[in-house]
């Protein structure tokens, strides 16, 4: 008589991958950026930590744990942001040599591509000026000053060198940085990105060649000028 054959053993489903927490410095900046997008979107004043919070997906208990509270929060965002590379730096070389076009083409692609990178920012700090409140004052102060009194410096020169006709330095500084302000405002605020269907690149080159098609200096104008510095 013939035993019947023993079962055959049973496979082991597969062990499930164990769930990794992040850890601090990731959690950090996932809380950052939810609360970059969440102060884009409902202001200073519209967000409470329980909606950053629940952004991350996280208790507002372990939000805690890494900030003590939403100013806080808003604090290092805007140190995040000082602490990145300023365009500015970017094209000092090039302000050296007066290559009119690279500058303020770079200036400009490299603040554009920065808010298409980070657009809650932009939202962030208009909703801070709007609100009255001085938790960005800091930002402003640092960088956007930088920006306009390097333009408005660079100008300057460039008229005393005769390359440019003779005009207000500030305004032209912030002429420029007005164009930016627009493209921001009309993609990132107001939501109508197909009003601006060219590439960054295309933008930039585009606005700084009707700048410059303005600001240069006639032949004639610069002739005559360089004939009173000689004669200086």
């Amino acid at each position: 008589m013939t035993r019947p054959a023993p079962p055959a053993p049973r496979s082991r489903a597969p062990a499930r991958p164990r769930r990794t927490r992040p850890g601090g410095a990731e959690r950090r900046l996932q809380i950052l950026r939810a609360a970059s997008e969440c102060f884009g979107t409902r202001g200073f004043r519209g967000t409470t930590t329980r909606d950053v919070a629940a952004a991350v997906g996280i208790t507002e208990a372990a939000l805690y744990r890494y900030f003590d509270s939403k100013e806080a929060i808003y604090s290092a965002i805007l140190d995040a942001r000082m602490s990145a590379p300023d365009p500015v730096d970017a094209v000092a070389a090039l302000a050296e040599s007066g290559d009119d076009e690279a500058v303020f083409a770079g200036l400009l692609h490299a603040l554009i591509a920065r808010v298409n990178t980070d657009p809650s920012f932009i939202r962030l700090l208009f909703y801070s000026a709007l609100e009255g409140h001085q938790l960005a004052t800091p930002f402003r102060e640092k960088r956007m000053r930088r920006l306009r009194e390097f333009l408005t410096g660079y100008i300057e020169r460039r008229i005393r060198e005769g390359a440019f006709r003779p005009v207000d330095p500030a305004l032209g500084a912030r002429f420029i940085i007005g164009l930016f302000v627009d493209y921001a405002l009309v993609r990132q605020v107001f939501g109508q990105p197909d009003l601006y269907p060219q590439s960054p690149e295309e933008v930039a080159r585009t606005y700084v060649a009707i700048f410059l098609d303005g600001m240069r200096a006639t032949p004639a104008r610069a002739g005559a000028k360089l004939a009173r510095r000689k004669r200086g």
